[in-house]
């Protein structure tokens, strides 16, 4: 059975400037409703509505030349055929990854050939250039201006030390993981304007970079990345609150629900009198008539706020 259809075959129809017709449904471009119960069917129409929006945000428009043939081609009629749907939906979920980088590597980067494609796995990636978090040397210069007494902080998941020495399996990809939330919270981080909450984040910044290597198990450098995510939520907003309200513990980094639910005890956000409800009151303008009303919502409903019998 051949890959290709006709020469003279267009195909069919797809908007120029993104690929796919906004208008067309992905079962519309075969002719035929698709069987959405059919796991290959419905991974394709995930990829078909991820093209459609991400297609035309494309920044470079040598890139959107490129794209668009692809996406022509993997529409083809001859790719709805069950011999081919694997192989389509591998090319799709290669130009959909492609996309979220915001350019076009690798084959894409070229016109698709004329004839059939070749399955992905013969192709060996062209090397890709480094992100610039990943060359970011943030994490190198921050463990280097460590105190020299500066001890590593003990591991709070294994009971023993063989045990945490062979807990490594997820070391790479954690990370990484951190080097990327690194990257993202030094902006925020620099413009933090009071010099306690600074000097705090500074002090986490470095507790969290210390735990690297193979000194420390892939169990603490998951916890790492849950204070590192949870930090660069409130360093978007230039506060240092929540767990970060206080300097961490040069000794032990326990589990973030932990902290996090003795931060809430210690400064709850229901509090009427408490800083949430005065500092939210202070950002607003005075009123001529009428008054404010802060209002918050705790999510521990059963164990705090059911009345006593």
């Amino acid at each position: 059975m051949a890959d290709e259809a006709p020469a003279g075959d267009p195909g069919p129809p797809v908007a120029e400037s993104t690929g796919i017709d906004p208008n067309r449904s992905a079962a519309s471009t075969t002719g035929a409703r698709l069987a959405t119960t059919d796991p290959l069917n419905t991974e394709f129409l995930y990829y078909s509505s991820v093209l459609r929006t991400l297609a035309p945000t494309l920044s470079q428009e040598g890139d959107r030349r490129n794209i668009c043939p692809w996406i022509r081609k993997l529409y083809r009629p001859e790719y709805q055929s069950s011999k081919f749907r694997e192989k389509r939906n591998r090319y799709l979920s290669y130009l959909t990854n492609s996309l979220l980088l915001d350019e076009s590597v690798d084959i894409f980067r070229e016109f698709p050939p004329d004839g059939a494609l070749a399955d992905l796995e013969t192709f060996h990636p062209k090397p890709v250039p480094a992100a610039q978090w990943e060359i970011d040397n943030m994490w190198q210069d921050t463990l280097q201006h460590l105190p020299e007494e500066f001890q590593l902080l003990e591991c709070f998941i294994h009971d023993s030390a063989e045990l945490c020495k062979h807990d490594h399996g997820y070391d790479k990809i954690l990370d990484q993981e951190f080097q990327f939330f690194l990257y993202l919270a030094k902006p925020y981080a620099s413009m933090i304007t009071g010099g306690a909450e600074r000097t705090r984040i500074a002090a986490w910044l470095q507790i969290l970079c210390s735990i690297c290597g193979n000194e420390c198990c892939s169990h603490m450098k998951a916890i790492r990345n849950d204070y590192m995510m949870a930090m660069l939520g409130y360093l978007i907003d230039l506060r240092a609150v929540g767990p970060f309200a206080q300097y961490p513990s040069w000794q032990m980094l326990k589990p973030l629900a932990e902290v996090a639910l003795a931060a809430a005890d210690n400064c709850q956000v229901t509090d009427p009198t408490g800083c949430y409800a005065n500092d939210f009151l202070a950002e607003q303008p005075v009123p001529d008539d009428g008054a404010f009303c802060y209002i918050a919502l705790s999510g521990d409903l059963v164990s705090r706020n059911i009345a006593p019998n």
